[in-house]
C-alpha cells in the first residue's frame, strides 16, 4: 500500500469505475468471492455514478451494469 500513498487523488470518472470493476473481477476469480462485496460496492458506485450525471432519464436503459464474467 505504501505506493498509492504519493499518489494524487483524481476526479472518478465512468471509465475508472469500470476499471476497477475489471480489476476486481480479476482478483474474485483469482481468490475466490471474498472481494464480492467490494465489487459489488463499485459497481452500486457505477450505478449511482451514472444516474447523477444522466441528463436524459431513458439513457440509463442504454447502458446497463457489467456483470462480472
Amino acid at each position: 500500500m505504501d505506493e498509492w500513498s504519493g499518489r494524487k487523488w483524481e476526479p472518478v470518472t465512468e471509465e475508472r469505475l469500470l476499471r476497477a470493476i475489471d480489476v476486481l473481477v480479476e482478483i474474485a476469480k483469482e481468490h475466490g468471492p471474498t472481494f464480492n462485496p467490494v465489487l459489488d460496492t463499485v459497481r452500486q458506485e457505477l450505478h449511482d455514478f451514472r444516474k447523477r450525471s444522466q441528463s436524459v432519464p431513458d439513457q440509463a436503459a442504454e447502458t446497463p451494469l457489467r456483470k462480472a464474467g
